[in-house]
């Protein structure tokens, strides 16, 4: 009895993998040999969810189990070099304070010092120089305050910015505090190049839908063709450049679609039919573009966005209107990353607007890899299933079947057994 109870539980659990009838969309996928894989999501696949934060994703093995995922919507990364040097000599220009010198032994580009001076308390000035020939030094930081309330690195603030340079030698300053005896030792220097790493960006020409001047307002309305795209700025392409210096502010919003199904509710509470209604728009953000009294030009909005059509007012007030030709959005790449676990063949799904968001417990830690450094899965392209939603794969047909004879395995185990307590009674 209890082989059987198991069976059928097991059996059960089993025809529960890979219920994904619900969803509208799927494509199949192999994950390379690597302990994590990354799939970029392209506008297509993007468009084809239905929800904006696509949480309608799923994934699921050979088997049909799903299979835990985050969305990684690339932001740029920021790359750092440790620069190392030979201190050349130390040196006591007054009685407070301490100068090294610093050789790299050629031209190095950083961008960041960090200067460690002795003690756990104390609020002292920096001054930091650089030079090629050790005789003509140039100012990278006329004043800088080192402070530390502790020994802890998180208590000391010793990190300057010193603007990208190539010097090979640095001088370094540290002055005592008015209550200390003595200039500080300076106990260690590291040098850092930071550089921060754009996304790639791919330009989306918008087709303008609407121009029209309302409410002192100059409005642009704009399809980009797609839903989901993960947009970091938009950029407004002049018509005719007025010649003269403008400041302009600019609010963004977006939409889904143009309009919606909404059932008409009755002053009684109950619902009538259907009707189209206009999809409200939802603001994003708002930005400004200008000519200044340079003449360049700056069109950028950096405002986020999810969403296909657009909606840009910019404000005239009481000057001329700005001619807008068009609108571009710049998209970055968004990829779906999972974990293998030595498993090759995968299915995606999408397309299914009332799907719950999933909550797994290792998203936050596949959300913070870096894309860069994953395997890649090969591009796919979701596609619409071909079987009604309510239809059943070959292999879960099988598990109903089996399930179905444990069953009567178990009704026949319990009449027979009913039938020999009769007996012996």
């Amino acid at each position: 009895m209890i082989f059987v109870l198991l069976f059928i539980f097991g059996a059960g659990t089993a025809a529960a993998a890979g219920d994904f009838g619900e969803w509208k969309y799927h494509a199949g996928l192999e994950a390379p040999e690597a302990g994590f894989a990354a799939l970029e999501l392209s506008p297509r696949n993007l468009d084809r969810c239905e929800k904006g934060d696509l949480s309608d994703l799923r994934l699921a093995d050979g088997r049909g189990v799903e299979v835990p995922y985050a969305v990684v919507h690339d932001s740029g990364r920021s790359v750092e070099t440790v620069a190392g040097g030979t201190v050349l000599n130390r040196e006591y220009p007054d009685a407070a304070t301490s100068r090294i010198t610093v050789d790299f032994g050629a031209p190095v580009a950083k961008n960041r010092i960090t200067v460690r001076t002795e003690g756990g308390s104390f609020r002292r000035r920096v001054r930091i120089e650089g030079s090629d020939t050790l005789e003509a030094w140039s100012t990278l930081l006329a004043e800088g305050w080192a402070i530390a309330a502790g020994v802890e690195p998180e208590r000391r603030f010793e990190t300057f910015d010193i603007g990208l340079n190539t010097y090979r030698y640095l001088r370094i300053s540290a002055a005592k505090m008015p209550e200390e005896g003595g200039p500080p030792e300076i106990e260690q220097v590291s040098f850092v190049h930071r550089q921060v790493v754009e996304p790639a960006e791919t330009a989306v020409n918008g087709a303008v839908l609407e121009r029209r001047v309302e409410n002192g307002a100059t409005v642009i309305e704009a399809d980009l063709g797609q839903r989901n795209l993960s947009i970091r700025r938009f950029r407004l392409l002049p018509g005719r450049d007025p010649g003269r210096m403008f400041e302009k502010r600019c609010v963004v919003s977006g939409r889904n679609s143009l309009e919606h199904a909404e059932r008409i509710r009755f002053e009684s509470g109950e619902y009538g039919k259907e009707r189209q209604v206009a999809t409200p728009w939802e603001r994003l953000g708002e930005g400004t573009v200008r000519r200044d009294v340079r003449g360049a030009l700056s069109l950028d909005l950096a405002v986020p966005s999810r969403f296909r059509y657009l909606r840009v007012e910019i404000e005239n007030r009481d000057a001329p209107p700005l001619e807008v030709a068009g609108v571009t959005a710049f998209a970055v790449p968004v990829h779906l990353v999972f974990e293998p676990a030595g498993q090759s063949r995968f299915r995606l799904y999408a397309g299914n607007a009332s799907a719950p968001a999933p909550r797994y417990e290792s998203a936050a830690a596949l959300g913070s890899l870096d894309v860069r450094t994953l395997a890649r899965v090969s591009p796919v392209e979701l596609t619409e299933r071909d079987r009604p939603p309510e239809s059943a794969p070959e292999g879960q047909r099988l598990v109903w079947v089996v399930l179905a004879l444990a069953v009567l395995a178990t009704a026949w185990i319990l009449r027979s057994t009913a039938v020999n307590v009769r007996r012996a009674g």
